[in-house]
């Protein structure tokens, strides 16, 4: 067997360099990449909202149950009855979830979407009644459902706080009976911006079972708040073991109030994120491009250009409702008035995707 071996030998232009220099390219390039690493470092922000010291075993001793049971079951009907409908009618539904906190994101999102998105699709599952009847009087043309099971995590839920994980964890319960009823799902949060329809690119890759966002480049972290997937029998035994799962770690935490904090890994997305690194059921997983589907870090680099040719911006990458609303307004992106029902006259300037946006 022949052996390739490099060779070591530096030319005699590179040996006539003063060392001295030499050792000072080197160490600037060290400073250099040190950096880069530092700037890219987004988990000590997280750590530090989060408490990773919890002793998660206080709650092994006392029996709750957190699984389907305990939403009223005509609820439950309710919700496979408005996706039923509306898969009837345009083959598949788009979903999302939201408390008392987050209708001035839903009212910014229709403001901008308006001549976008066909809304006889969305079915928008509410936790507050007053809420709902709020949005079926304004919106007349969502469909939408009021469960009551969260009506105690109706305000600005914190990071890392058991109320957030367990919105996270039941909106995929939810998902799930949508799912297993054969209905294809597309789910999206509405504490973003949509430059253009993202529907048609998401739902093309008719050979992937699940088409996602990834959280990094090259990572296989999925951001379980932006999906479509596909009524396969691979997606529908997957995602039945992703909730089996959930279940499993809502117990780990059940005994604490919605305000407690718990741990930065005790989430939806690193359970589905252990699951895709399983190869579980093998599903066929499409990473959507984040140079379109913009996450909150763009905000650190602002590039207009990249910005004009994206579907989507999330607001993510940023920790508080306030703090996200601050932002949006900060560049303009904010089309909600003040009293978050109405919208701001000059809303329409930026629904045309050719036109770049002026940062304020």
């Amino acid at each position: 067997m022949t052996i390739l071996k490099q060779n070591l030998m530096l030319p005699k232009s590179v040996k006539k360099i003063p060392l001295l220099f030499l050792l000072l390219l080197i160490t600037l390039l060290l400073i250099i990449g040190s950096f880069n690493y530092v700037h890219h470092d987004d988990s000590e922000e997280v750590e530090e909202a989060c408490n990773e010291k919890i002793n998660l075993e206080i709650c092994s001793d006392k029996m709750y149950n957190k699984n389907d049971d305990t939403l009223d079951i005509s609820e439950k009907m309710n919700v496979i009855r408005e996706a039923r409908r509306i898969v009837r009618k345009h083959g598949m539904v788009m979903l999302t979830f939201m408390n008392r906190a987050f209708v001035p994101f839903l009212t910014n999102w229709m403001c901008h979407t308006r001549n976008m998105v066909n809304y006889s699709q969305v079915l928008i599952l509410v936790t507050d009644n007053s809420v709902y009847s709020k949005i079926i009087a304004q919106y007349p043309s969502l469909s939408v459902v009021y469960l009551s099971v969260f009506n105690k995590i109706n305000g600005k839920q914190r990071y890392c706080s058991a109320g957030f994980m367990r919105v996270g964890i039941y909106r995929s319960r939810v998902v799930n009976w949508i799912l297993q009823e054969n209905f294809p799902v597309f789910l999206f949060e509405l504490d973003a911006l949509w430059i253009r329809n993202p529907l048609p690119f998401v739902t093309s890759k008719k050979e992937y079972d699940l088409t996602i966002i990834p959280t990094y480049a090259k990572s296989f972290e999925a951001a379980i708040g932006f999906y479509y997937m596909r009524n396969s029998t691979r997606m529908k035994t997957f995602w039945a073991e992703l909730v089996h799962r959930l279940d499993e770690l809502d117990t780990t935490f059940s005994c604490l109030d919605n305000t407690a904090l718990v741990r930065s890994k005790d989430n939806d997305q690193i359970v589905l994120m252990d699951l895709i690194l399983e190869h579980y059921r093998n599903i066929v997983i499409y990473f959507l491009p984040l140079n379109r589907f913009l996450d909150g870090k763009w905000y650190t680099n602002p590039n207009l250009e990249q910005l004009k040719h994206a579907f989507i911006l999330n607001f993510n990458f940023i920790i508080g409702i306030d703090e996200k609303i601050a932002r949006a307004k900060q560049f303009g992106q904010w089309f909600a008035a003040q009293d978050n029902v109405s919208c701001l006259s000059d809303h329409r300037k930026y629904l045309n995707p050719e036109l770049s946006t002026k940062l304020v």
